[in-house]
């Protein structure tokens, strides 16, 4: 005859595998592997100081906010070249498989890095209407155009 037998049965045993000891089970704590993220990105402001773009540190889709157009948010993955006049930095043109969206201004070469980056969050078309003028050295966006397959007829 075996020892547990000997014993009374099983209830030994089982206590020794079940894991559980005398008294309630300790409580785990689990952590997220990554950070949480919003949802959403933060509503554009509303004041009426003209920022040109908007950085995060890892951005999935770049918001195109056109002063009197709609806006778009393509994704990423889909840009896949962009050309820049880095000389003049007055013009750069997102290539995407399914648009071509062209852009025009002044001191552009920061935004045009923060899209090349992954880091651009939003780029903005300014407009007299919404915005007060910027700083002179600061990067101003005149105007976007999109061509896009869906727009053209």
């Amino acid at each position: 005859m075996s020892r547990d037998a000997e014993k009374g049965g099983f209830a030994e045993r089982e206590r020794l595998w079940s894991g559980r000891d005398k008294g309630p089970p300790a409580q785990e704590k689990v952590l997220p592997l990554k950070p949480e993220r919003p949802a959403f990105a933060p509503p554009a402001q509303h004041d009426r100081a003209y920022v040109a773009f908007e950085t995060c540190d890892r951005a999935e889709r770049l918001h195109i906010m056109r002063g009197a157009g709609p806006s778009r948010f393509p994704n990423y993955n889909y840009l896949l070249d962009i050309s820049f006049d880095h000389h003049l930095q007055s013009a750069f043109s997102l290539i995407y498989t399914f648009m071509v969206v062209e852009v025009t201004g002044s001191n552009l070469g920061p935004i045009v890095h923060a899209v090349s980056l992954g880091t651009c969050a939003r780029i903005r078309e300014f407009h007299h209407k919404l915005y007060d003028p910027p700083a002179g050295t600061e990067p101003v966006i005149v105007k976007i155009q999109i061509v896009a397959a869906d727009e053209k007829e």
